[in-house]
């Protein structure tokens, strides 16, 4: 296999379009099952007598002893949400057990295995539960591993960070891919088929995998910090609250995934062009939205720092929760009509929140990057990832309440959730980085005046 060639000469071997396929795969597998998750747990695997399902009672009467009596949707809520937060949890437990084992391959290939495991027992409603479970660790567990290596791959600063550019670009494909293969082959021919292609692409994954990877070593690396430190408290405030803005902004972001294809499903005209369109469909928008918005972001960007105008991260992180919370009231306002709401609400709804995501993913881990403790920029940029962890379980849990709630108060609530993470940024993020930035400057200047 040939090499790949950036366009200012940096190769890439077969080693990093490995990963990437793999991570391409991976993600169209995980992002394909998630489009079809809820909606196969209450019209399929929760409908009728639960005896018939694994574990399926003994979670229903859990459930009904901390919230009292819940739906089919309810409980179909609670499990994706579940199954979403222990991928998130496994993922820095999935990096350690390769550091560990000291084999990443070895990881990346048998958590597929899991993956790929947990797949066929899904393909009946009896077992369906107990794959769901094999499905969620051993993604976890594949994705602590093969972003890592990526970052192994390269010593040069700016090699690295265009590779994960590439990289990017092959997972926002997964998510493109993934929902439009297996959502229309669960309309068209059975949830089985859908299910069925998520194993398909991650078992071609893994084969491309292991025939053209190899274990990437770790080498000693040398500390080259872009910021000269900062106050721990001061820069420790900054970090908490750039992170609890992150997790507010995603538990509400989540909702895409879970009770938003339920109401869209009841509540939106899906024809497009005269033909009706897979619920699960609007998925790959998203993934098709956020590629289109880092384009854009980047390129506006750019036009403004000719012009010698910078926008700090903080400001971003602020601008991307109040998108978000933009998009749930778009969703709060469009409800309270009570009819059929045409296609256009929920394309306004994910545009507003990928805005948000494009803005908040770059600038809060460059924001960590600037302000974190050199020696603990890992266990930062780990704290940032669970951001997965907390939403999902949000998503699962506040899912309870949407027939409890009413749809406008529901979606006012995530509005409130997102708008919370904006405005703590405002009163409490804007004063410590004021702080951050005087003593990162008072750093400089003696560090500058310093005798060589």
């Amino acid at each position: 296999m040939g090499d790949a060639v950036f366009n200012d000469g940096t190769v890439l071997d077969r080693r990093f379009l490995a990963l990437a396929m793999m991570e391409f795969w991976e993600r169209f597998a995980m992002t394909g099952v998630k489009s079809l998750l809820v909606l196969i747990l209450v019209d399929h695997v929760l409908a009728g007598d639960l005896t018939r399902v694994a574990g399926a009672t003994a979670l229903r009467d859990a459930s009904v002893a901390v919230f009292g009596p819940i739906s089919t949707t309810g409980l179909a809520s609670q499990l994706y949400g579940y199954a979403n937060a222990l991928i998130y949890l496994s993922i820095p437990l999935g990096g350690l057990a390769g550091d560990l084992a000291g084999s990443r391959r070895v990881m990346v290939a048998s958590s597929g295995a899991g993956m790929l495991l947990g797949l066929m027992l899904m393909l009946g409603n009896g077992s369906f539960l107990i794959g769901l479970l094999f499905f969620a660790i051993g993604t976890g567990l594949l994705k602590g591993n093969l972003s890592a290596q990526v970052g192994l791959l390269f010593h040069d600063e700016a090699q690295r960070r265009r590779a994960y550019t590439v990289y990017l670009g092959f997972l926002n494909a997964g998510v493109i891919c993934g929902p439009l293969v297996c959502g229309a082959l669960e309309v068209f021919a059975g949830p089985a088929y859908g299910i069925g292609a998520a194993g398909v692409a991650l078992a071609i994954g893994l084969v491309f995998y292991t025939g053209n990877g190899e274990d990437v070593a770790v080498g000693p690396t040398t500390a080259n910090p872009a910021y000269p430190p900062v106050g721990p408290a001061a820069a420790t405030g900054v970090l908490i609250v750039a992170l609890a803005a992150v997790y507010l902004c995603f538990a509400a972001y989540e909702q895409l995934n879970n009770i938003f294809l339920v109401w869209a499903r009841s509540h939106v005209d899906l024809r497009l062009g005269g033909w009706a369109i897979p619920v699960a469909w609007l998925l790959s928008f998203d993934g098709a939205f956020t590629l289109t918005l880092v384009a854009v972001s980047h390129l506006t960007t750019r036009a403004l720092e000719r012009r010698g105008i910078t926008i700090g991260a903080a400001v971003q992180v602020l601008l991307g929760g109040l998108c978000c919370s933009a998009g749930y009231l778009v969703l709060t306002i469009g409800s309270l009509s009570g009819g059929t709401l045409p296609l256009a609400w929920a394309i306004a709804y994910l545009l507003l929140i990928d805005a948000a995501v494009v803005l908040i993913w770059s600038s809060c881990l460059s924001l960590i990057a600037g302000v974190a403790p050199r020696r603990l920029i890992g266990f930062w940029v780990g704290l940032f990832y669970l951001h997965g962890f907390f939403a999902n379980l949000w998503v699962g849990l506040s899912g309870v309440y949407y027939e409890r709630m009413g749809t406008p108060s529901f979606w006012l609530l995530h509005a409130g959730v997102a708008g919370a993470g904006a405005l703590l940024v405002l009163v409490v993020g804007f004063p410590l980085m004021r702080a951050v930035r005087a003593r990162q400057a008072i750093t400089t200047s003696a560090c500058a005046n310093a005798p060589a």
